[in-house]
């Protein structure tokens, strides 16, 4: 499950080695500032920022440089004494550039930006909670402005606490304060009125991830090493014995809540399933000789994949596999066009596949939910049916190698990693622990190597049976 959204321009990988084609960087301070006036922060376009940006670190390194100091670095910091105090126009320059390269940060994001960076501050996460949960924001007019006093009457609660969750939102750009104890909608705020799917993300994150964050490093402790899907921070969180996906399926609202905020993030464009389709044959035909190819789409859901991939080659057929509440009904959901080659079939992956002879296994987003244990048992199981030359493919999040992406996009795949920890003690894996899986799986699997194609965010992950 994609908890954030980060950006690739692809690589590929054969045997493990990564070919990167992808990077960036990021720099994060901390600095106070404070406004003649708090009410009214500037209002700074781009270019404004920019311009500001850049004077003002000007006077920022021409100091360091007059001190004898190389310009600050991650590795080695400013090199300023701490306890000496800067003189105050190189203070208040050095405050002013924060301010700018901040506030552009978050103008560059945009409105859905500044939402999906809310799974890793936890107070503004806790604010979208309180908001979505007393429906502040539908109670500001779109356009206009309302009191704090007047939402405190509005929803009956304490003015108090409606002061201080906004002014929380406010601090983000969600919602401005044009003046004292006045609120109004910003594009951002905006967002949180009629936008199911944007509530459901926000709220899955903090009704079934979020408590398991904090609780994780005790399951460490629990149950040291595991690799069971129910000994984990959400077990200890949520007090259950089952697995997190069993333990959410008892509860309808949260279950429709979980599945909208699935279907949400896999909306990225990046994510599209014509990524895969335009970068891999399913047609095993001019590589074999056969009249049809038979495509095992294992956890396949609604058939969504299998249809696609039958509307693109007409001699292939698909068969559909998931649990028997799942797969129900999917022959209704076909179009009837590619109905005779996309069939279901009820099929628990973590037992035998049951489906001799294929030309290709596809696992498209499944393997990522499970821990390596479970993802070796998975794997496992398909080796009675395979025959020789069939594929294994698996469409995947592939962590490329230390100093590829730069340190943003490379600590929003870390985050989604610990997050499959905390949840399930599911992983995020880099090539060389794709490979192992396969390995470790049979010895008769060859692996054939991983390729992200341009723009993608999952990679294409190929394996060849050879016994």
């Amino acid at each position: 499950m994609a908890l954030r959204l980060l950006s690739s321009r692809g690589f590929t990988a054969r045997r493990g080695q990564l070919r990167p084609i992808c990077g960036g960087s990021y720099g994060s301070q901390l600095c106070l500032r404070t406004y003649s006036s708090p009410a009214h922060p500037p209002r700074n376009s781009v270019t404004e920022l920019l311009e500001k940006a850049q004077a003002a670190t000007k006077v920022y390194l021409d100091y360091v440089k007059s001190q004898g100091l190389p310009e600050p670095s991650y590795q080695h910091g400013e090199g300023l004494d701490p306890m000496r105090p800067l003189p105050r126009d190189v203070q208040i320059a050095k405050e002013d550039a924060i301010e700018a390269t901040y506030e552009l940060h978050h103008l560059l994001l945009g409105p859905m930006g500044l939402l999906f960076t809310a799974p890793g501050d936890q107070p503004l996460l806790m604010t979208l909670q309180y908001i979505y949960r007393y429906r502040l924001a539908a109670h500001v007019p779109l356009e206009g402005t309302v009191t704090f006093e007047e939402l405190s009457k509005i929803t009956q609660l304490n003015i108090k606490d409606v002061t201080r969750f906004l002014r929380v939102a406010i601090s983000r750009h969600i919602f401005n304060e044009p003046k004292k104890g006045v609120v109004e909608h910003t594009a951002t705020s905006k967002l949180l009125v009629d936008n199911p799917m944007i509530e459901a993300w926000l709220l899955n994150i903090a009704q079934e991830f979020w408590p398991a964050f904090a609780r994780t490093v005790d399951a460490t402790e629990k149950w040291p090493g595991s690799e069971e899907p129910n000994e984990t921070g959400y077990a200890l969180a949520h007090g259950t014995t089952s697995h997190p996906f069993d333990e959410i399926r008892k509860h309808p609202a949260r279950h429709e809540q979980f599945i909208t905020a699935m279907r949400f993030s896999h909306l990225h464009p990046d994510y599209h399933l014509t990524h895969l389709l335009n970068n891999y044959d399913f047609d095993r035909r001019r590589t074999k000789d056969t009249t049809t190819t038979t495509v095992v789409d294992i956890g396949g859901s609604n058939g969504e994949v299998s249809t696609a991939i039958a509307e693109r080659y007409p001699d292939v057929r698909c068969i559909v596999q998931d649990l028997p509440d799942t797969i129900a009904g999917l022959a209704a959901r076909v179009p009837a066009a590619v109905a005779e080659r996309v069939t279901g079939m009820a099929h628990d992956f973590l037992t035998p596949q049951p489906v001799f002879g294929a030309d290709v296994y596809l696992l498209r987003w499944i393997l990522h939910d499970w821990s390596d244990t479970y993802a070796v048992k998975i794997l496992r199981n398909l080796t009675p049916a395979l025959k020789p030359g069939a594929r294994v493919v698996v469409n995947d999040i592939c962590i490329p190698e230390p100093g590829v992406l730069g340190p943003k996009a490379n600590r929003d795949l870390r985050y989604m990693d610990i997050a499959m920890k905390s949840f399930n003690n599911a992983r995020e894996r880099d090539a060389e622990t794709w490979e192992a899986l396969f390995t470790e799986a049979h010895p008769q699997y060859r692996f054939l190597g991983v390729t992200v194609p341009v723009g993608a965010r999952m990679a294409i992950i190929e394996a060849e049976w050879v016994g």
